[in-house]
């Protein structure tokens, strides 16, 4: 009898149980690329095996139906972080001090254990460039008592957290790597859960233009992990961004050039755009409060992978500032569906390159 994967094909994939081969075929080609020597070194020739075996147990009807038909994958320590880690035992840790905390704190570091590897990502740049609340300032509010629970609390999410393994983080043209903050996010939510409480006594009845602070600080360390868990990779428009990527991957060189000179007219000549409108890792636009925190982390995640797309050979060097501007500027459009704003449109330079002239 055939084993299954020692992983979830359709996790590693980033595609749900019904995926056609269409989507299938541009799931894979969008991912293979993470696993390109260039991005991921050595690590991305274990990445490049399991994807290669999601796709062809995927792709195979016959088994594809063992996948189907419920039976456990045969999993290991060695299968590494992709898809949910069903088999591994529930994380328990000494929450004697956390009081009636403590059921609450125990399923969230089990939800830790439980992400997928797209989940994982999703967390990694959740916050894009915005600062997380600095817990840091309420120490000597809090008291050592308490304090010294954030602490131990702190600690343990950061040994559950580091018990999983994190994509290779590109780097970004102009910006230097990118760095993950999920670990910073996962603490922020469990440290909610220990300290609402003093924080909702302590900041009761304070507003800033007309938001409870209590309610903005829980929105904070909350929203990220929540926007994050639950989702596909690019979220409801998983589609749209694989399709971009796919058609970014194969651009010719004409076209290229053309999406990086429409850049630098339409966005900003010095191939960036304005200041003003840094919202993520290498994507220079404005994030309106109106975009849906889903909505945001996908365009986050998109644009950080459109970091690992290379401009075709020959593309000028001083154009490739600005192509990989445009080409992340396009995928975080594509994961929001933010065309543009304040008289701006963010789709041209990318249109100017595939339909010129319209």
């Amino acid at each position: 009898m055939v084993d299954t994967p020692a992983f979830d094909p359709f996790a590693i994939l980033g595609v749900g149980r019904d995926a056609d081969e269409v989507v299938i075929q541009l799931a894979y080609r969008a991912r293979i690329r993470e696993a390109h020597p260039d991005v991921a070194g050595e690590a991305g020739l274990e990445l490049a095996k399991r994807l290669n075996v999601a796709r062809d147990w995927l792709l195979d009807p016959e088994r594809r139906a063992l996948l189907a038909s419920g039976r456990p994958a045969q999993r290991s320590a060695a299968a590494g972080p992709p898809g949910r880690r069903a088999g591994r035992a529930r994380v328990h840790v000494d929450t004697t001090d956390l009081g009636r905390h403590a059921a609450e704190v125990q399923a969230f570091l089990h939800s830790i254990e439980m992400l997928t590897s797209d989940e994982r990502a999703r967390v990694n740049y959740s916050l894009g460039d915005a600062p997380p609340p600095d817990l840091e300032l309420y120490r000597d509010y809090l008291g050592p008592e308490l304090w010294a629970r954030s602490q131990a609390l702190r600690d343990e999410v950061e040994r559950v957290w580091e018990r999983g393994l994190d994509e290779p983080a590109p780097n970004v043209p102009g910006l230097g790597r990118v760095l993950p903050t999920g670990l910073l996010v996962a603490n922020l939510y469990a440290q909610w859960i220990l300290l609402e409480d003093f924080f909702r006594e302590q900041l009761a009845g304070l507003f800033i233009r007309g938001v409870r602070v209590a309610d903005s600080l829980a929105w904070r360390c909350t929203s990220p992990w929540i926007g994050s868990v639950g989702h596909r990779r690019y979220g409801p428009r998983q589609g749209e961004v694989m399709e971009f990527f796919l058609a970014a991957g194969d651009l010719p060189l004409d076209a290229a050039e053309r999406l990086a000179r429409s850049w630098r007219r339409h966005l900003g000549r010095d191939g960036r755009g304005h200041r003003s409108e840094h919202i993520g890792p290498g994507v220079w636009l404005p994030s309106p409060p109106d975009v849906p925190d889903v909505l945001k982390i996908s365009g986050y995640l998109a644009a950080v992978d459109a970091s690992r797309i290379s401009p075709p050979d020959g593309l000028d060097e001083w154009l490739r500032p600005a192509f990989h501007f445009g080409v992340r500027l396009t995928a975080y459009v594509s994961a929001t569906g933010l065309v543009g704003d304040r008289g701006r449109d963010y789709v041209q330079p990318w249109r100017d390159a595939v339909m010129p002239g319209t």
